[in-house]
């Protein structure tokens, strides 16, 4: 349990000065910050960043069972720490389910030292709060229920897991290859269709897979881009290759990878090895692993245990996975404009209709309307701009406060354009006499809007 501690300390820090040094966003902690602090108010979950019912985004029904960690700390940090203790705790179902199948104590260590630190989890936790992290901790719970046969701890895990989020029951369904349960594949489907088509009565407008029907071009499709192929790369390497050695849970990996990879071009987002989504193959390739090493005589597990620990240290720094930003001093290290943001944001009250850049909407989502603001190239007829077509930035038309950080050198993720393309949009609405300059504190800048 001290190594939990650990990790956990590890992981909510990642997150946390992630989030403090403004590099968190709106998509996805902002808006699930909302939808939580919503339920705790006990306000319709009706999301403003995105215009719609949060579970017309992905079906969250586990959402409310959060909302109480805001009576013990009114802050969206709360989610992080929340988030990085679950999934650490989650490390103890896997060194369980070791020694369920009488693997020693050091090989249940090192399979769940390898869980514990997968890409796939680091990135999730790095990346933002998403409510993915949860079902992963939930299904690798009710895999430990259900191998040691609790029926009633099983079914509720089973039950939290498959209402967390819409492909949980994709998940499910990559476990039945490995379990060779037919119930589970096909019980896993129905769960995620039906979960899909609930979505689409809060949100019609989805997009919905283009899958090939020529097995060849399905099979390219696994491999067609540099960053799929990332993906197997590093998710085979961390566990030393031997999931290869269990057809299961190569099936479950294709299948898995299947709801992204070949389901057309409009998924590319999702390709990504360095995002959350890669995180449903950690307790996949676990179970690859523990199921390879059965095929080895004892005497020669522990060998191999010393190996596979030794390559994942390795890799660990190779890859540069983000643990290893927690050793750089500029990771740690404040800076004045971040304490400019904070001072402003300070003084903005709750009860305002607010719209803001990507990164500092999770700062300020505590609140019923918040609005993200997407800049835009437009042709205007009044030439308010003093020419026909300029910089804008396109938010909500209730928006009654425009809040921007306009300092130099920001990232293209931050502001969803470049910065010199953002600030002219903000000169060009300022000069328009569409906001005006309210208060600021250096480049942190609050506006009124005036139309």
């Amino acid at each position: 349990m001290i190594a939990i501690f650990f990790l956990s300390i590890a992981y909510a820090a990642l997150s946390i000065i992630r989030h403090v040094r403004f590099e968190s966003g709106g998509f996805d902690l902002g808006l699930y910050d909302q939808a939580v602090w919503q339920y705790s108010r006990f306000l319709s979950p009706f999301n403003t960043i995105k215009d719609r019912f949060i579970l017309g985004d992905h079906l969250t029904l586990t959402l409310p069972f959060l909302s109480p960690l805001y009576f013990l700390w009114n802050d969206v940090r709360i989610l992080l720490l929340f988030q990085a203790f679950w999934i650490s705790l989650s490390v103890v179902a896997i060194y369980k389910l070791s020694l369920l199948r009488k693997f020693s104590p050091f090989t249940s260590f090192v399979v769940a030292f390898l869980y514990s630190l997968f890409y796939g989890i680091q990135y999730a936790i790095f990346f933002d709060f998403h409510p993915v992290v949860i079902g992963v901790g939930l299904a690798v719970w009710f895999l430990y229920f259900f191998e040691t046969k609790k029926k009633t701890l099983a079914a509720i895990t089973l039950i939290l897991m498959l209402a967390t989020q819409e492909n949980m029951g994709i998940l499910l369904a990559s476990f039945g290859f490995i379990y060779k349960k037919p119930i589970f594949i096909f019980g896993g489907i129905a769960a995620s269709l039906l979960s899909s088509k609930i979505i689409t009565l809060f949100y019609p407008f989805q997009y919905w897979p283009q899958i090939s029907t020529n097995p060849i071009e399905i099979a390219r499709q696994f491999f067609d881009n540099s960053e799929k192929r990332q993906v197997w790369l590093y998710s085979l390497s961390w566990f030393s290759f031997l999931p290869l050695l269990s057809p299961g849970a190569m099936l479950a990996m294709l299948f898995d990878l299947a709801q992204y990879f070949v389901t057309g071009p409009e998924f590319s987002r999702m390709w990504s090895p360095f995002m959350h989504h890669r995180i449903t193959l950690a307790p996949i390739l676990t179970l690859g692993t523990l199921e390879a090493l059965s095929r080895f005589r004892k005497k020669n597990i522990q060998f191999i245990s010393i190996a596979l620990l030794v390559v994942a240290v390795l890799l660990q720094f190779f890859f540069h996975l983000p643990l290893n930003k927690l050793s750089k001093p500029a990771f740690w290290r404040e800076e004045p404009w971040m304490e400019d943001n904070r001072k402003l944001i300070a003084t903005i009250p709750e009860n305002i209709r607010l719209a803001t850049q990507q990164n500092l909407v999770p700062h300020v989502s505590h609140r019923q309307y918040i609005y993200l603001v997407w800049p835009r190239q437009h042709d205007f007829d009044d030439n308010r701009c003093g020419q026909r077509n300029c910089w804008w930035l396109d938010f909500d038309k209730n928006a009654e406060y425009l809040l921007v950080d306009l300092r130099p050198n920001q990232w293209l993720t931050q502001l969803l354009e470049t910065n010199e393309n953002f600030t002219r949009a903000v000169i060009n609405m300022e000069n328009a006499g569409t906001i005006t300059l309210e208060r600021s504190v250096g480049d942190a800048k609050l506006y009124r809007v005036n139309e």
